[in-house]
């Protein structure tokens, strides 16, 4: 299903650098298009980065899933993305995607979960603030993507897979890890000859320049389940289905 109220689309076209060892669409790729379309959705709408910043607030990501509804490969080279906020929940506040190919037919779909933070307390934004100035014509269209996410907590069955220093090349504007480059922290956990069907990834705490973030994960059923630390501290946590 499409939206049909508040949304907006974007043509998307993929290049070869876009395409990962297994010949499918790099998932850090999908993310750069998402949060692109969504941060020019936002602008659009009167609540993007500049009022934000002006009136002391900011975005921050806490969940991201991804599914896929068939293979995006090297034959794939453009999709629609379609985007759309939903009426906000309390303090949490979801935006959903769909990608159709030229045919219409769903490639994937895709559910963030974000808060407001006020800058200067780095409290969540009340829903009284919230709602000063989040106003739309909501949709409600489902998406694929749903709002469960796996409760990830470590245990004896976690081994060490890697450790990697945060560099320059990692972060945004505000100084920190980018949320589309957590993906890749995930990803390279698993076996190059397996192709993703769907992840999940739930941001923690920040990662800054210099840190140093240790990656452990965990086979269950074929698939990966990750952890993200910093100092014993758990940044993220990540779940890959693969096939």
């Amino acid at each position: 299903m499409l939206p049909q109220k508040t949304y907006v689309t974007k043509d998307c076209v993929l290049h070869e650098s876009d395409y990962d060892v297994s010949k499918q669409v790099k998932l850090h790729s999908l993310m750069e298009f998402m949060q692109d379309l969504a941060t020019e959705h936002a602008f659009k709408l009167g609540f993007g980065w500049d009022y934000m910043d002006k009136n002391g607030l900011f975005w921050v990501i806490s969940k991201y899933k991804i599914v896929f509804d068939k293979p995006v490969d090297r034959s794939v080279r453009s999709f629609k993305l379609y985007t759309w906020p939903i009426a906000p929940n309390k303090f949490f506040i979801e935006r959903r995607f769909v990608a159709v190919n030229d045919s219409g037919e769903q490639l994937f779909s895709a559910t963030t979960i974000w808060m407001i933070v006020e800058r200067d307390t780095r409290k969540i934004a009340s829903q009284e603030v919230i709602n000063k100035f989040y106003r739309a014509d909501f949709d409600d269209t489902p998406c694929d993507a749903d709002t469960s996410f796996e409760r990830i907590r470590k245990d004896d069955g976690y081994e060490l897979s890697y450790e990697r220093e945060i560099r320059r090349t990692d972060l945004d504007i505000n100084r920190h890890v980018n949320n589309t480059n957590y993906i890749n922290f995930a990803i390279d956990v698993a076996d190059c000859s397996k192709t993703v069907k769907q992840a999940e990834i739930v941001y923690h705490k920040e990662l800054k320049l210099a840190d140093c973030v240790k990656v452990f994960s965990k086979n269950v059923n074929g698939n990966a389940l990750i952890i993200g630390e910093r100092n014993g501290e758990t940044c993220f946590t990540a779940k890959l289905i693969l096939q």
